[in-house]
C-alpha cells in the first residue's frame, strides 16, 4: 500500500512539475525540435540514430535533438555523431543512475520530457509513448521496429502511432497477421542496415588462430532463451572440440538481468565474450555461422547470406505455433550432439538453406541497396510538412 501510495504522489508531482514546465515554454519562444531518446537499452540506438543523422542533414525546418541518459548509450551515440556527418544536437541528461545498468524506465521518460522544447515529433523504437503519453505529450509520434518479427510480441498499441516505419511488405503482413490493420504506416526498410554504408568492417583481430567463427546470439527471455537451458554448456562443447572460434554475443539485458550466469562463460577456452558490445554488425560480418534461438537479430543475419542455426531447447512444436518465420531458413536442433551435428554440417554445406536464407530476406527488407536512413527521414519530414505541424 505504502509503494502504491509513493507511485502515486511521484506521479501527481511530476504532472505538476511539466505542467509548469509547459506554461513557461509556451511563453518563451524556443524552435520546434525532432527528438530521439536513448537510455540502457542500447541495442535499440542503431535502428534509429541514423534516421536523426539524416533529419538533421535534409532540412532546417526542425532541429535534431538526440537525448541520452545512459554513458554506455551516450559512447556510442558521441562515436557515431563523430563519424558520420551531421547536424545533430545532443544532449547527455546527467543523473544518479546515468552510469548504472539498469534504470528505470519511467524514470529515463520523465528526465528526457523535462528535457523536451515544443516537440514537432518524437521518434522512438520501444513502447516509451505510452508512458510519455501520461505526462502529457502530445506530438507526432513515429514509432521504427527495433527488429522485425520473430517470436509473437508485437503489441497492438503500435497501430495508434501517427507513423509505423516498417523494413518491407513481408513484415507488415507478419504484423498484421497479430495484431489487425495498421493504417498509418511506411514501408521504407531497415535504418541498421545503413552502418554497412557508413563503415567499413575490417578484421577484429579476436582471435589468435585462425578457425572458423560461430557466434551464440541468445535472447533475455528465460521462457523462451536457450541460454538458460543449455546456453553455458552448449559453448563448453563447442569449445571443447578444438575447432572453432567462438564468440558469445548475448542479448544486452541478458547481460544486465542475469550477470551472475554470463560469468560463468568468462573461463571457457577460446570464447570472447561481449559484455558490452555497441549491437552494430560488426561481429556477424566476421562469423562463419550464427546460432540463436528466438531473437529477431537473426533477420539482420541474413544480409551476410551464411548459416544459421536455431537451438530449440524448449522443443517447441514451432511449425504448429506458426510464429517464428525465420526458423524456416535453418536447422533447428533441440540438443547439445543435434547442434555440434549441425554447425559441422553446415560448414560443410553452408549453401543448404541459402535459397530460403534469400527470399526471408527479400521479402522482410525493402530498398536493401539504398541508404534508408534518409528515405526514413524524408517521409518523417514530408509527413510533418503535410500535417502542418
Amino acid at each position: 500500500m505504502l509503494k502504491v501510495c509513493k507511485r502515486i504522489v511521484i506521479k501527481v508531482l511530476a504532472l505538476v512539475l511539466v505542467c509548469l514546465i509547459e506554461i513557461y515554454r509556451r511563453i518563451k519562444p524556443i524552435p520546434r525540435r525532432i527528438y530521439f531518446c536513448y537510455n540502457q537499452s542500447i541495442h535499440h540506438i542503431y535502428h534509429s540514430l541514423f534516421i536523426a543523422i539524416e533529419l538533421s542533414n535534409i532540412q532546417n525546418d526542425f532541429e535534431v535533438q538526440v537525448l541520452s541518459t545512459s554513458s554506455r548509450a551516450s559512447c556510442i551515440i558521441e562515436e557515431e555523431l563523430a563519424t558520420v556527418s551531421n547536424n545533430v544536437k545532443f544532449i547527455k541528461i546527467h543523473h544518479p543512475g546515468y552510469n548504472k545498468a539498469n534504470f528505470s524506465v519511467n524514470w529515463f521518460v520523465f528526465l528526457c520530457r523535462l528535457r523536451m522544447h515544443k516537440p514537432a515529433a518524437v521518434v522512438v523504437t520501444d513502447y516509451f509513448d505510452n508512458v510519455f503519453r501520461q505526462l502529457l505529450l502530445k506530438t507526432f509520434w513515429v514509432y521504427s521496429c527495433h527488429g522485425p518479427e520473430n517470436r509473437g510480441y508485437t503489441h497492438a498499441h503500435i497501430k495508434d502511432y501517427d507513423l509505423v516505419i516498417l523494413p518491407g511488405a513481408g513484415e507488415l503482413k507478419r504484423i498484421e497477421n497479430r495484431i489487425g490493420k495498421i493504417n498509418n504506416y511506411a514501408i521504407t526498410g531497415y535504418s541498421k542496415f545503413d552502418y554497412l554504408q557508413y563503415h567499413k568492417i575490417g578484421n577484429l583481430d579476436l582471435f589468435k588462430q585462425e578457425k572458423p567463427v560461430i557466434l551464440y546470439n541468445p535472447h533475455f527471455d528465460i521462457m523462451q532463451s536457450s541460454f538458460f537451458d543449455k546456453g553455458i554448456e552448449l559453448l563448453d562443447r563447442l569449445s571443447k572440440t578444438g575447432k572453432y572460434n567462438i564468440i558469445f554475443m548475448p542479448h544486452p539485458d541478458l547481460v544486465r538481468r542475469y550477470p551472475e550466469l554470463i560469468n560463468k562463460t568468462e573461463t571457457i577456452a577460446d570464447v570472447v565474450v561481449l559484455r558490452h558490445q555497441k549491437i552494430n554488425l560488426d561481429f556477424m560480418a566476421v562469423s562463419s555461422i550464427y546460432i540463436t534461438d528466438v531473437s529477431s537479430a537473426v533477420f539482420e543475419w541474413l544480409v551476410f547470406d551464411k548459416p544459421v542455426i536455431f537451438f530449440n531447447s524448449k522443443k517447441i512444436d514451432w511449425k504448429v505455433k506458426g510464429i517464428y518465420p525465420a526458423w524456416e531458413c535453418g536447422v533447428v536442433a533441440e540438443d547439445i550432439q543435434n547442434m555440434l551435428d549441425a554447425v559441422e554440417g553446415q560448414l560443410n554445406n553452408p549453401l543448404e538453406f541459402q535459397e530460403k536464407r534469400r527470399e526471408l530476406f527479400n521479402e522482410t527488407f525493402l530498398n536493401r541497396d539504398k541508404n534508408v536512413s534518409r528515405l526514413i527521414a524524408q517521409t518523417i519530414w514530408e509527413k510533418l510538412q503535410n500535417a502542418g505541424k
